[in-house]
């Protein structure tokens, strides 16, 4: 497994340029996106500190994609709230909750590839893909089960979804 021992990474590349998406794919070193920056500060990044068009690529997920290299999404617990729920809405939507503009649409990505960024790449990153990230023989069955398919809402409503049960290693951590 080439990710056994991890992958270079760096947190957050809130505002890696077009370059440096390429440097770091050139490197084999993988970003991870803080989404809630997009989220929570989105508006004031594009209206107050960066401006339009630095703003609509701050968290270049679709720009990964089409570098065809890995990303993953994270939070800062507790500087902001965590839940990969929001943070695979936000990837999806590019939606600043403060004031429901979109920031940056073409650096949105589909359902599937922020569902990744949260699972196997993440897993990956860590140098833990053998073991978590997905589901498959021979790993440990960590897996939460949805009280909704986030397939069948409005990617807008993927961040309310509650979580029915959690387990880890093949054993319920929680119930609801």
């Amino acid at each position: 497994n080439s990710t056994a021992l991890g992958v270079n990474r760096i947190e957050h590349s809130t505002m890696a340029r077009p370059d440096q998406v390429e440097r770091m794919k050139m490197l084999n070193v993988q970003p991870s996106f803080l989404m809630n920056h997009v989220r929570l500060y989105g508006a004031a990044y594009r209206d107050q500190i960066f401006g339009p068009e630095r703003a609509a690529f701050m968290d270049p997920a679709a720009a990964c994609l089409k570098a065809g290299m890995p990303f993953t999404l994270h939070t800062d617990a507790p500087c902001s709230p965590p839940g990969p729920l929001a943070l695979i809405s936000t990837a999806v939507t590019r939606r600043c909750i403060i004031d429901k503009s979109v920031v940056g649409p073409d650096q949105a990505v589909s359902l599937d590839d922020a569902i990744r960024a949260v699972t196997i790449h993440a897993a990956n990153q860590l140098g833990q893909g053998d073991r978590v990230g997905s589901l498959e023989k021979g790993k440990e069955a960590d897996f939460t089960i949805l009280e909704t398919d986030p397939y069948k809402v409005s990617p807008d409503d993927i961040a309310t979804i509650k979580v029915s049960e959690t387990w880890v290693a093949g054993q319920q951590k929680f119930a609801a």
